[in-house]
């Protein structure tokens, strides 16, 4: 017998690929290698976008906000999922995503195209989570690591693929084709999924949908948000619109039967320090990493190709992390691979930002970033793990989305801090962050041109560096409070 997070398996485990998983697990796998190409290619095209339609200013939002999209979606997921089952809501969450793909694509200004992101979000948001829900539905729990190894895996496929393929696409056809590529296999994708997942279950209790709670935590989001990106000025403004919808939204959930998010699935002793730690760390540790391609291309020369495939360090650190994630499960408890991973997490993005500061190689930079991946990929897959085996059936949608949630404020508070940092630091430098398009779409003479504009950035990437690597020192606290929970109570298969 071995130990696996807090369940005994056997030594001959189930198969991925066996008869009995087979068709489930590839349409699972391909809706995500499809929503992870959408996220890696956009990131490496945004040096393209900012020269195309300018309105620099707004260019992280085209990130921010999908990730933004993508976390209310995931608060709606989870009662649907409980309700009706997950193969209705990846039904509708492809159609739209589609959709939105193809709106992207001939936006003709920044601010359409944020527009169509925030819908693109809402679709990806439902594809992501209805996924994570059928893994705690469909596969057991001594098969669950191996099935998050592999998810990850298909992250770490288009971690190379998709900045290539990005880069390709945007050398030949320009920036919109990133979009239009993802129409054929998304409807593809789409047909091979159709019937896959699971349906809905006997056990499933149709409740009457809290709008109401969705709505309160929605603006609560959205005013943290702003608040993350917002000037001193405006900051105090948001802040208390965020404290005042999280007081509304404490008092809703006391009061309502079935609200879209249990207080429990979001603070209870069970999930508490699995949110704080999965959470921080993908806040922390990919913040500053959505802005590599800005930061390679306009501040230390890289061609366009080159700051592309820069954001696949990450992915690839992640994706090894998960595999040894998975294994190691199998030797210790899970809280003692989220520990590991946060330490690791921690280390490298100081490291990071001595490299960057210093501008020591590139290279050195890169590999800070495929590290702290490793960090995150077992931090991840180590706390779903023991995450859904603590959950009931009946709770599986809901438990998983609020998980899910968290992690997706982390992407997007992480991404709008590094981006609220990077620009103030450039306005107050030069006064004009516009000047940074120069950068993006010029080319050596360009650069040599724009000296004061070069040194601007690379002064905001190293304090954004500096700020996203301080929050990752949180998680290995809470990690240790995870530690310390162990034993406290009992797992579910």
């Amino acid at each position: 017998m071995r130990h696996t997070g807090s369940l005994s398996i056997q030594a001959s485990q189930p198969k991925l690929l066996s008869g009995e998983h087979r068709p489930l697990t590839i349409s699972l796998l391909v809706a995500v290698a499809l929503v992870s190409y959408n996220n890696l290619s956009v990131a490496a095209a945004l040096p393209s976008m900012g020269n195309d339609l300018g309105n620099v200013g707004l260019l992280p939002w085209v990130i921010t906000a999908e990730l933004l999209a993508a976390a209310v979606a995931i608060l709606a997921l989870g009662p649907t999922v409980d309700s009706y089952g997950v193969r209705r809501v990846f039904r509708a969450s492809m159609i739209v995503f589609i959709v939105s793909s193809l709106f992207c694509a001939v936006s003709p200004n920044m601010q359409t195209l944020i527009l169509a992101r925030i819908v693109q979000g809402i679709a990806s948001g439902g594809v992501i989570g209805a996924s994570i829900s059928t893994v705690g539905l469909a596969y057991g729990a001594d098969i669950r690591p191996k099935v998050y190894a592999a998810v990850s895996a298909v992250w770490g496929v288009m971690g190379i693929a998709g900045p290539a393929i990005a880069a390709g696409l945007i050398g030949l056809f320009g920036w919109r084709s990133i979009f239009t590529v993802t129409l054929p296999v998304g409807i593809v994708a789409t047909a091979i999924g159709w019937n896959r997942l699971p349906g809905r279950r006997e056990e499933n209790i149709v409740n009457k949908f809290d709008v109401r709670g969705l709505v309160i935590l929605t603006v609560l989001t959205i005013g943290l948000l702003m608040a993350a990106s917002a000037d001193s000025l405006r900051l105090l403004w948001w802040l208390l619109i965020a404290v005042v919808f999280g007081v509304a939204y404490y008092r809703h959930a006391r009061r309502t039967y079935h609200p879209v998010v249990e207080l429990d699935h979001l603070t209870g002793r069970r999930w508490r320090y699995l949110h704080i730690t999965s959470t921080l760390a993908v806040g922390g540790g990919t913040g500053a990493s959505a802005f590599l391609p800005l930061y390679l291309k306009g501040a230390r020369g890289a061609t366009e190709t080159q700051a592309a495939f820069s954001v696949l360090f990450l992915v690839l650190g992640w994706t090894v992390g998960a595999f040894i994630s998975s294994k190691l499960q199998s030797r210790m408890h899970s809280a003692y691979v989220v520990q590991a991973g946060s330490g690791l997490l921690v280390v490298m993005g100081l490291f990071a930002v001595v490299v960057t500061g210093l501008e020591l190689w590139i290279g050195f930079l890169l590999g800070a970033f495929f590290f702290a991946g490793i960090g995150i990929g077992s931090i991840t897959t180590a706390g779903l793990a023991l995450l859904q085996g603590r959950a009931q059936q009946n709770e599986m949608g809901r438990v998983s989305s609020a998980h899910q949630f968290l992690r997706s404020l982390g992407f997007a508070y992480g991404a709008a801090i590094a981006s609220s940092v990077i620009f103030l630091v450039v306005q107050q430098r030069i006064g004009d962050v516009e000047a940074i398009r120069d950068l993006l779409g010029g080319d050596a003479d360009a650069v040599d041109l724009n000296a004061e504009v070069v040194d601007a950035l690379q002064a905001g990437y190293v304090w954004a560096l500096a700020v996203t690597s301080g929050l990752t020192v949180v998680t290995m606290a809470s990690a240790v409070k995870l530690v310390r929970s162990i034993g406290m109570f009992t797992p579910i298969d």
